[in-house]
């Protein structure tokens, strides 16, 4: 009932905008001018922010002023799973974001834990020319109408937590305390898996849960957002690189084949460079924050690429059997080979 009253909306909204995807298409296939909507979610001055904006600047540069994108920071067009149908519709162009999974529940193996632990696994399994990861992605994407133009790394994650852990360092110990994690079988088993008690809650109930005392801490996203946004709450840190979390570059699939091949050139070498910049953005950014949490006082576990291996093969040992029936034993056993994991 909800996915419909969901998509009964996306239709209202496609239907009151007076253009769906075909209407982009012929508007593409001319050498008209386009002004294109891309939304993302984060706030203005971020440097998803900047990424977007250059390249809105540089397609409007290469197109002759032709192309013109209007950014929308901050989700100010909605929730990006919202947005994501939107523009399988054609009623909003682009997206810097996230993927959902209300349409696809088999997308969320991108963030399933322990895929990748360093950065040269990752740009390898990630990449948009041969990444398995991120082909699986523009695969299953394209099936709700969208095209994947780039993939937007932006950390590994990591455990926060407001009282300090048992053993922190042993990841067979019961560490004593409750975390929230995302609503989802993979989260949970991943908290369960780290030695956790757990409770979903959403993303907008963490501060609260953790300053009453619900919960001792959280996972599910890396140490960028938990410093802006809870880090007067947090005294522990156990960066174990639990996931990688991309966001993705994406478009509306009628509209990008109705372009003329020397627009479609332009952006897909942009969205090339956006991506290498990225990667490159994000490595950088790696220990920034947990310096940042050091430097509040914070406690900040130290961990050898060995003792996250220990943390790896337990969680893929123990928790992958019970993901793949939910995503599928065939994309883990491509993932099994490409990382040479017995």
């Amino acid at each position: 009932m909800k996915k419909l009253k969901v998509l009964c909306m996306v239709l209202v909204l496609s239907l009151l905008s007076g253009c769906g995807s075909s209407g982009n298409v012929t508007e593409s296939s001319t050498d008209g001018k386009m002004k294109w909507k891309l939304a993302h979610i984060r706030p203005e001055g971020t440097r998803t922010d900047d990424s977007a904006r250059w390249l809105s600047e540089q397609l409007s540069e290469k197109t002759d002023g032709r192309i013109e994108i209007e950014i929308y920071p901050n989700s100010e067009l909605g929730d990006y799973a919202v947005v994501q149908e939107r523009i399988g519709l054609g009623d909003v162009e682009l997206q810097l974001a996230s993927v959902g999974y209300n349409v696809d529940r088999t997308l969320a193996v991108q963030v399933a834990p322990y895929i990748v632990t360093d950065w040269d696994i990752a740009k390898e399994l990630y990449n948009i020319e041969d990444g398995l990861i991120a082909n699986y992605v523009a695969d299953r994407l394209e099936q709700q109408n969208i095209k994947l133009l780039a993939v937007y790394p932006q950390y590994f994650g990591a455990v926060v937590l407001a009282k300090e852990p048992a053993d922190p360092y042993n990841p067979d110990a019961a560490k004593g305390l409750k975390i929230r994690v995302p609503s989802s079988k993979s989260w949970d088993e991943l908290g369960r898996g780290l030695g956790f008690q757990t409770t979903p809650l959403p993303s907008s109930e963490i501060f609260t849960s953790i300053q009453t005392g619900v919960v001792d801490g959280a996972i599910g996203a890396g140490t960028e957002g938990y410093y802006t946004q809870y880090k007067e709450l947090i005294n522990y840190v156990m960066p174990i690189k639990t996931h990688f979390e991309c966001h993705w570059l994406y478009m509306n699939k009628d509209l990008y084949d109705g372009l003329s091949d020397k627009d479609r050139s332009a952006l897909d070498e942009l969205a090339k460079e956006l991506e290498a910049a990225a990667f490159k953005q994000a490595e950088e950014e790696d220990v920034k924050y947990d310096q940042l949490f050091k430097d509040e006082g914070t406690t900040v576990y130290g961990f050898t690429d060995e003792q996250i291996e220990v943390y790896s093969n337990k969680i893929r040992s123990e928790v992958w059997p019970e993901l793949e029936k939910e995503f599928g034993k065939e994309i883990f056993d491509q993932i099994k080979d490409a990382i040479g994991y017995k």
